[in-house]
């Protein structure tokens, strides 16, 4: 620009959680808190809102706990809770904080369930060190052939090279101390894969 430019602000307040009052903005007007602890952006909706626009909050207590402005939260606004260790993200419904995905992180079946670096397939074997074979050999899968958490049978079990073709599906389990993966194999393409 060759000109001077002009310098437009919108109404602003550097004090955290200092949020607008419906009546202090007009429809579409924007307003700025950029208090370092509470900030964010906000607008008034066509239904008369007061709408936030970012960031989410992160903190033990909910955004706007102590305003210095307009009390209360938007629809749809975000944080972060560290009160705990869980560090839940909840969103603001217009009357209450709502943790999100609460029906899966907080199911007693699936709230201890953890992946190794989050690979449920790591080196092409199920254990993500590669050693099925460690939890089929404690007898906690494998029993007398079969394994027993589906009841698929395992007719063979090795101590060496694996021999021979099976149908394909078939199962074999093999120990092998001589450097090759020890573990359970399923027949495919004319051979034999780890799984």
């Amino acid at each position: 620009m060759t000109t001077t430019p002009v310098i437009l602000l919108a109404k602003r307040s550097g004090n955290s959680s200092d949020r607008p009052a419906t009546t202090t903005i007009q429809v579409g007007e924007p307003s700025l808190c950029f208090g370092a602890a509470d900030p964010g952006f906000y607008f008034k909706d066509s239904a008369g809102s007061t709408r936030k626009v970012g960031p989410t909050h992160y903190g033990t207590t909910a955004p706007n706990s102590s305003p210095v402005g307009a009390p209360g939260n938007s629809v749809g606004e975000l944080w972060v809770d560290s009160s705990s260790s869980s560090y839940y993200l909840r969103i603001w419904t217009g009357a209450a904080w709502q943790k999100i995905g609460a029906g899966a992180a907080d199911n007693a079946a699936s709230a201890t369930v953890t992946i190794a670096s989050g690979a449920i397939v790591a080196n092409s074997a199920i254990v993500a060190s590669g050693a099925l074979g460690a939890v089929l050999s404690s007898g906690s899968i494998l029993s007398s052939g079969t394994i027993t958490a589906t009841g698929i049978p395992c007719a063979d079990i090795y101590t060496g090279s694996l021999t021979g073709t099976g149908p394909s599906g078939s199962l074999r389990y093999k120990t092998d101390a001589t450097g090759s993966p020890s573990g359970l194999y399923v027949a495919y393409a004319g051979g034999w894969a780890l799984i």
